[in-house]
């Protein structure tokens, strides 16, 4: 059987586990730490001639005209632009944030290293704190029911008439977004929505405190100095838990591979 070669990148923590995790007797695999395709990843792709090549979550800079040795590649992608798409439309490629056992495991460590990230910047206990988080998809599903368990107190804001339902199903309160009764002058604020909704029009009723676990850029369509306390904390798996994050995204990729 040939080698395969794999090609790892990204700056993610997890990324160098995972290419650990994928080596093997028959399979070379070359990790490379950066957040740009530039010449010098064009020159590696050319001399080093993957079979595979995995790209972090968030989209890699292009500081290239043109992507070159990738005529022949299969990508595993995370999120992709529109320029990316475009570079990608011929080669064989996956995106692993589309398949359900990577997204709800990444977003159980989303919502751990969150809570590991309120302890050591609060320095206060989860019980009895007032939480407010805005969206329920995976992440806040995850965060709100942890929350729960250690005694907070959780309200759900969201746009979505099915996501206040569904909160609201399962026992939280729920509030929708534009429905500004919400606002909250005291507790802990956490952005989940991907989406940059906190416009001046907003900026009145979100709290001092406000953690944004949305990728970058975030959820501030404001100056984020207009807030007392604005924290982005994006790619928390790899933070935190970059071992656990790595087998995560392994085992979603050895699944494609032995289908």
């Amino acid at each position: 059987m040939e080698n395969e070669k794999w090609l790892v990148i990204g700056e993610d923590s997890r990324l160098k586990e995972l290419a650990t995790m994928l080596r093997s007797p028959s399979r070379t695999v070359f990790y490379k730490r950066t957040t740009v395709w530039n010449e010098e990843l064009n020159k590696l792709v050319l001399e080093f001639q993957p079979n595979k090549i995995i790209l972090p979550i968030l989209p890699l800079k292009i500081e290239v005209e043109q992507l070159y040795g990738i005529s022949q590649v299969k990508f595993y992608t995370g999120r992709l632009t529109m320029h990316w798409k475009h570079l990608l439309e011929k080669n064989e490629s996956l995106c692993y944030l589309q398949q359900e056992s990577f997204i709800w495991q990444n977003a159980r460590l989303t919502a751990e290293g969150f809570i590991a990230t309120f302890y050591g910047l609060e320095q206060k206990c989860i019980y009895g704190q007032n939480f407010t988080i805005a969206g329920f998809g995976r992440i806040a599903k995850m965060l709100a029911s942890l929350l729960v368990k250690m005694g907070a107190n959780v309200h759900i804001v969201a746009r979505s008439v099915v996501q206040v339902s569904e909160a609201k199903a399962y026992g939280y309160k729920a509030t929708n977004l534009d429905d500004r009764s919400w606002s909250i002058n005291e507790g802990i604020f956490i952005n989940t929505i991907p989406a940059k909704w906190i416009t001046e029009s907003f900026k009145e009723h979100v709290p001092a405190v406000l953690y944004d676990l949305a990728s970058e850029p975030g959820c501030l369509d404001i100056d984020a100095e207009q807030l007392q306390t604005y924290v982005l904390l994006p790619s928390l798996p790899g933070k935190y838990f970059a071992h656990d994050a790595a087998e995560i995204l392994c085992k979603a990729i050895e699944e494609e591979e032995n289908c």
